[in-house]
């Protein structure tokens, strides 16, 4: 396996035989304009998955003191703060798969994108 220098050296050849491989026509305002709000959708799709994600990080932690404190102060028998853990962790795994697919879709998305512009 590779130094991280040499994959950081490999990324760079990459991007750059890329960009020597850009057509050499200029793009119409109506292409750039797709380009730009392809871009921004994209990034509004990452900021919406990031705030479900911290959401979710905030309700598995709201969970985890609950049932800590209900624990500690036999308010709740310790079913429903097993439950309540359980649910935690639901949470947090599915707001988890939720962002880490989303950030493929949008990773897929953009590397078309690219690729559809190097043909």
């Amino acid at each position: 396996m590779g130094s991280k220098k040499e994959e950081l050296d490999f990324e760079k050849e990459y991007i750059v035989d890329m960009f020597q491989r850009v057509p050499k026509r200029r793009l119409s305002e109506v292409e750039k304009q797709l380009i730009f709000i392809l871009i921004e959708k994209s990034k509004l799709q990452r900021e919406r998955s990031m705030s479900l994600l911290n959401k979710g990080f905030m309700t598995f932690i709201a969970f985890l003191v609950v049932a800590y404190l209900s624990k500690i102060g036999n308010l709740v028998s310790p079913v429903y703060t097993n439950i309540l853990f359980v649910f935690g962790i639901v949470v947090l795994v599915v707001v988890t798969l939720t962002y880490i697919t989303t950030l493929a879709r949008e990773e897929k998305i953009l590397n078309n994108l690219l690729n559809s512009f190097l043909k």
